[in-house]
């Protein structure tokens, strides 16, 4: 039986799915506009590849979640390591991208010093 918590659980994932898609999609589009400087393309793409990690990540575990809260078949093939690692590789990637773009800044601070 689906109680209130489960039916919050799927809920927030879903939410942060649907928040981080349309996050995602924005800060992508806004990447390809050829009249923002190209600091501010290279920042929203960097937003874009942290907020398709979360969306893939929500996706992710709410198939995790439901399927050791509902017993369904496709346990055992969602905690394998090729599914982990390809659903954690783009929240690496963003984070990635994003600790690259502040130790350029901070290198630049410290040449300007």
């Amino acid at each position: 039986m689906i109680g209130l918590g489960d039916g919050m659980a799927v809920g927030q994932d879903l939410a942060t799915a649907l928040c981080a898609g349309f996050n995602s999609l924005y800060f992508f589009l806004y990447a390809l506009r050829q009249s923002e400087a190209p600091r501010r393309r290279i920042g929203a793409a960097a937003l874009a590849l942290v907020n398709g990690g979360v969306l893939v990540e929500s996706l992710y575990l709410l198939a995790l979640y439901s399927s050791l809260r509902f017993g369904w078949h496709s346990r055992a093939d969602l905690i394998a390591p090729c599914p982990w690692l390809l659903a954690r590789a783009l929240p690496f990637l963003g984070t990635a991208f994003v600790a690259l773009l502040i130790l350029r800044s901070l290198s630049r601070r410290a040449g300007e010093e």
